[in-house]
């Protein structure tokens, strides 16, 4: 049994967004560390909108889903944009039933999300 839980977590800049690819599984431990830290990065380090494309996570435990809501708050505060992509219906479930659905913002595609959070023609 192999005890080693990997994600791996690329970064695209497109316009005004960080687009981060999260694959594997964000649980307690190392995993969800890891997926905290490239949050921390990106907030630290960068100031546009994040996306994250959930497309080839295949699990996330309670632990990944309140860093997730802790990095909302902290983007908020920065009136930063943190929106998922493409959740699978295992976890859009769990966050429905958390009742996070309504708190997130939630797209189908990139190209989707890009188009519904991109700031039409006004600079902030």
């Amino acid at each position: 049994m192999e005890a080693v839980t990997r994600v791996i977590v690329e970064k695209k800049h497109t316009d005004n967004f960080t687009i981060l690819y999260v694959e594997g599984l964000i649980k307690l431990g190392e995993s969800a560390e890891f997926f905290s830290s490239a949050l921390e990065n990106v907030l630290k380090n960068e100031s546009s909108n994040v996306i994250i494309d959930f497309t080839k996570i295949d699990y996330i435990d309670s632990t990944g889903i309140g860093e997730l809501v802790g990095y909302l708050g902290k983007f908020s505060t920065q009136n930063r944009k943190l929106i998922l992509v493409n959740p699978s219906e295992r976890i859009q479930k769990l966050l429905k039933l958390a009742k996070l659905d309504a708190v997130f913002k939630i797209y189908n595609s990139e190209e989707e999300a890009i188009a519904a959070e991109s700031p039409s023609s006004a600079n902030a």
